[in-house]
């Protein structure tokens, strides 16, 4: 399979068993080279399993190895250690999947795809945590999570993901087209880099205003607040 087809697989998989993906709390994401299974429930936010993409290829009855995928992902335990950006991640997705795509905290932003991973012209691997799109603005969101304030971080990896766009600008124009979006080969341009962190009184952030970062900030229990 090319790259782009694993997205395909992943994409269609999500929309011909959204019923019961929706009920198990789980959805696919893609990679470059395979599909996997993610839950976004509560128990066990973004915990996964790879999933053999070829036997989903070759059959349109999947439901019988997604019951079987499901059951693999359910055993599976989940780390015991706190995991608060996961929670954040998973809670975000579920909303999307349940809200037409919407994202929570802005309606216009449309889910696309999660821990999206590319490799830059370096060979090293850069990961963005959600990839949105908005068709009023035709951009591209580039989305990172933060449980904690660490803004240094959050702008060296928004701008490496925008460069790893820039670089590679056939490939997301392809992506687009597989969740219904028109989109052109200069899509690399159009980019808005974000971040979704923990509210603070000195809110919003001067660095990341200075510096075109959207941010969103959210209180206890994902309560996303306008700034």
């Amino acid at each position: 399979m090319k790259d782009i087809e694993y997205f395909k697989l992943a994409h269609k998989l999500n929309e011909d068993n959204k019923t019961i993906l929706l009920k198990e709390k789980v959805h696919f994401i893609a990679s470059l080279k395979s599909i996997s299974l993610i839950s976004i429930s509560n128990e066990k936010p973004e915990l996964g399993i790879k999933c053999n993409a070829n036997k989903y290829q070759v059959t349109e009855n999947s439901f019988d190895i997604l019951s079987k995928d499901i059951s693999k992902l359910k055993i599976k335990s989940a780390p015991k250690r706190p995991t608060p950006e996961k929670e954040l991640q998973s809670w975000i997705i579920n909303y999307a999947l349940n809200n037409n795509k919407s994202l929570p905290f802005d309606n216009d932003i449309k889910f696309i795809t999660s821990e999206l991973a590319i490799l830059n012209q370096k060979g090293k691997k850069i990961i963005t945590d959600i990839l949105g799109y908005s068709e009023s603005l035709k951009k591209l969101y580039v989305i990172e999570l933060k449980s904690e304030r660490l803004r240094k971080r959050l702008i060296e990896q928004v701008n490496n993901f925008e460069n790893v766009i820039i670089e590679n600008p056939d490939f997301f124009s392809q992506l687009l087209s597989i969740y219904g979006y028109k989109s052109s080969k200069d899509v690399s341009i159009k980019i808005n880099k974000a971040v979704v962190w923990p509210y603070k009184k000195k809110s919003p952030d001067k660095v990341l205003l200075d510096l075109n970062i959207i941010e969103f900030t959210y209180q206890t229990g994902f309560s996303f607040l306008k700034l």
